[in-house]
């Protein structure tokens, strides 16, 4: 029997950044990551997007490169199967017999994608989309002269749909709500949206579902409740996941009534040497003051490192605002707090001018902000609005107005002084070194700047800071507080080349 201090089941972004949040940490102590995929732990995101189009290789889609588990000397147990959970032993039972034992463990395993129940669904081409494997299947069965049906009107469904529409396919979407993202945006983000698609030549079909699947071996059509026929060659089933949890289950961890883990403020489950994080997690979110258990990219990744440091010993709170973004065609977007249930919106800026933001409230209280094409001075002032959760009545015509400052509206206190103590440091020598070349290629996509461009980073320094002072940048794993100290100080000095 291997003994580890630590194992992390599961190789998606939590486990990934489990590794290394443990490494912040500890640099010592014996770790193992086990999963069922043959590959190093990856992100999903790319999936249903750049490398689903091909334009992205895997060294954008995993965590980390092979290096980087040799050098931090973490044994990678790709393609190996949990069999069991033996709290009582902590023991970790593999497939091949095999047996770790651990004095942490990490439960990272996320969920699988749903295949509807219906009749065909087990035809060539009907495919979900979870894996790597998954996205470069759907890439080969696409293309110009193809015909796709997505299923699901979600952002899996209408990420795919974009994608594969930009690879020269024709494609038609379906799904049962009466309109587009119909659960995370009003009406008229819907309609805005369904033009876009529109006029790029994507044909969707609301209020719409398929009853079978035909084809000899291969999807050739589906059958619509509608009573029609549409010829297709591949079909894409984005409706949502099931979660992992049976491992969790058998070994007597306490779940809630949707099936997730029960986490605490620090991740752990009922079991104290045992955490989880990601998909599977319902921990209590210090915002909104219930249980929450949230599918997105960057719950994931902060959950996974924080889990991996409180591992290690360091036992701090995980109480980050939930957030995701999306990129459909040109339209990117990022969202901040709990849109499950709302129901006014407070708008800000123009739809037609593709720059405007819409503030969520339930019950007379924000709960979110859905931002479409705002200038990054408004992201740190959102989040702190959304934090506060203040009454509608009381900010509704201030959040309208464009000539009101939100900052004004939360009551910062006065920005500390810049400390600019120490050695002088230069972009060159000292912060351009920094980024990772992923890292530079991300923000590009995410924030429409160039990290390793002197220029791009001095004028959007303080967004820069702010990024990485609240985790939203995709290097915030790799960079170390002295790092970040180190970034601050450079502002301070003057921002030198």
């Amino acid at each position: 029997m291997q003994a580890y201090k630590y194992v992390i089941i599961g190789g998606g972004l939590a486990g990934g950044r489990g590794v290394g949040g443990i490494r912040q940490v500890d640099r010592a102590g014996s770790v193992a990551l086990v999963t069922q995929e043959r590959h190093l732990p990856y992100e999903r995101p790319p999936l249903s997007k750049k490398y689903l189009r091909g334009e992205v290789d895997l060294d954008r889609v995993r965590v980390e490169e092979r290096s980087y588990y040799d050098e931090n000397e973490v044994d990678l147990l790709t393609e190996t199967r949990v069999r069991e959970l033996d709290v009582a032993a902590r023991v970790v039972r593999l497939d091949n017999g095999e047996e770790l034992q651990y004095e942490k463990l990490l439960l990272a395993t996320g969920g699988h994608a749903w295949r509807l129940p219906l009749p065909g669904n087990d035809l060539e081409n009907v495919f979900t989309l979870r894996t790597i494997e998954d996205s470069e299947q759907i890439r080969a069965a696409a293309g110009e002269g193809k015909h796709a049906l997505i299923m699901g009107g979600s952002f899996i469904g209408s990420e795919v749909a974009a994608s594969l529409r930009q690879l020269g396919t024709q494609v038609t979407m379906i799904f049962p709500e009466s309109r587009l993202l119909e659960r995370i945006v009003p009406v008229e983000v819907s309609d805005y949206i369904f033009a876009v698609y529109r006029d790029e030549g994507i044909d969707v079909l609301p209020g719409t579902v398929a009853e079978k699947l035909e084809g000899d071996g291969a999807v050739e059509r589906a059958i619509l409740d509608t009573g029609d026929s549409v010829e297709v060659d591949l079909v894409v089933m984005g409706v949502g996941i099931r979660l992992n949890t049976e491992l969790a289950e058998e070994a007597g961890l306490d779940l809630n009534e949707t099936g997730a883990v029960v986490v605490d403020e620090h991740l752990r489950t009922s079991n104290p040497d045992i955490y989880a994080a990601g998909d599977i997690a319902a921990w209590p979110d210090p915002t909104f003051g219930e249980r929450l258990r949230v599918e997105h990219w960057d719950v994931a990744r902060r959950q996974g490192r924080r889990a991996g440091r409180n591992m290690a010993g360091e036992e701090k709170a995980y109480g980050a605002l939930p957030y995701f973004f999306s990129d459909l065609f040109d339209l990117s977007f990022e969202v901040w707090g709990n849109l499950s249930s709302w129901d006014e919106t407070v708008q800000r800026g123009s739809l037609e001018e593709g720059g405007f933001a819409l503030f969520y409230f339930d019950e007379g209280r924000l709960v979110g902000v859905f931002s479409m094409g705002r200038p990054s001075s408004e992201r740190t002032p959102m989040q702190d609005l959304v934090r506060a959760r203040p009454e509608m009545d009381a900010v509704a015509d201030q959040l309208s107005d464009e000539d009101v400052e939100l900052a004004s509206l939360i009551g910062e206190e006065e920005p500390a002084e810049e400390e600019a103590e120490g050695p002088e440091l230069s972009f060159e020598e000292d912060i351009g070194p920094l980024f990772r070349d992923k890292d530079v290629e991300e923000m590009k996509d995410i924030a429409d700047f160039d990290l390793s461009d002197y220029d791009d980073v001095k004028e959007n320094a303080e967004v820069i800071y702010a990024r990485l002072d609240d985790g939203t940048m995709p290097c915030d794993g790799p960079w170390s507080e002295e790092w970040i100290h180190r970034f601050r100080r450079w502002i301070g000095q003057g921002k030198k080349p």
